[in-house]
């Protein structure tokens, strides 16, 4: 990866939030209302074609890894069991 893409991507999300805001307003000044129109929507492709891959690639390696709801729920299950199994007077517990 490109140094800069390292230095954009381990930002802190206020930081990332502060340089999108200044980017933003950099621009609004250079811009005609039409021409922020179309910039704007065009970014706003490309973020919702990145969210829909990466919710596919999610999707693909959770099913791959066997991290189904069904899965997750049944872990959580056995979990609760054995915790039950560990603390008999749980019921008194506040």
């Amino acid at each position: 990866m490109l140094p800069i893409a390292d230095a954009f991507f381990s930002l802190p999300p206020a930081s990332m939030t502060a340089l999108g805001t200044g980017l933003g307003f950099a621009l609004v000044g250079h811009l005609n209302a039409d021409q922020q129109n179309s910039l704007g929507n065009f970014l706003m492709l490309i973020g919702q074609i990145l969210t829909t891959h990466a919710g596919q690639q999610q999707l693909l390696s959770d099913e791959r890894s066997g991290q189904t709801l069904a899965s997750v729920q049944q872990q959580i299950a056995c979990l609760q069991a054995r915790l039950d199994a560990l603390s008999p007077q749980a019921e008194t517990c506040p």
